[in-house]
């Protein structure tokens, strides 16, 4: 199948479009992926909070001195001030994730548009191509039936 010569030059843009759009869905799925890992570190330490909450309220066998209900606290402590930070990364991550998602899709919308102007301008050239060819075979037919009739 002939190609439109302007559909010829197009194809290096619509390789780097291609290209940009594959760079672009990586980077998303990256992000995905941190995403995912930020989400698991702060319910890990979610858990870790309630295992300790759980060691100092609920009654057992050992009794616990003053000093390690005190040294708990302060563990806890230190845990939600991690899980503060842990929440303020995962909401970055969320962001970037949603931007990178947002350049996926209009990467996608560039490329998905120049195939559509590619698909196009082959469908012009092979309807000139057509036409072309039905005129010859038009004129080809008219001298036929000319030179039979000259007869």
């Amino acid at each position: 199948m002939q190609r439109h010569p302007r559909a010829k030059r197009l194809q290096v843009i619509v390789d780097l479009a291609e290209k940009a759009e594959q760079q672009a869905l990586a980077e998303w799925g990256k992000l995905q992926q941190k995403l995912q890992q930020e989400e698991a570190q702060k319910q890990q330490l979610d858990s870790y909070v309630a295992e300790y909450q759980k060691g100092i309220s609920v009654p057992s066998a050992r009794t616990l001195s003053g000093g390690s209900i005190q040294n708990a606290l302060g563990f806890i402590g230190q845990i939600k001030q991690a899980l503060l930070q842990q929440s303020e990364q995962l909401n970055l991550t969320q962001q970037q994730a949603e931007q990178a998602k947002k350049v996926y899709m209009e990467q996608h919308g560039k490329v998905k548009a120049l195939h559509g102007l590619q698909e196009k301008l082959n469908a012009e050239f092979d309807a000139q191509q057509d036409k072309q060819a039905q005129r010859v075979a038009d004129e080809w037919a008219n001298r036929q039936a000319f030179q039979s009739h000259k007869k």
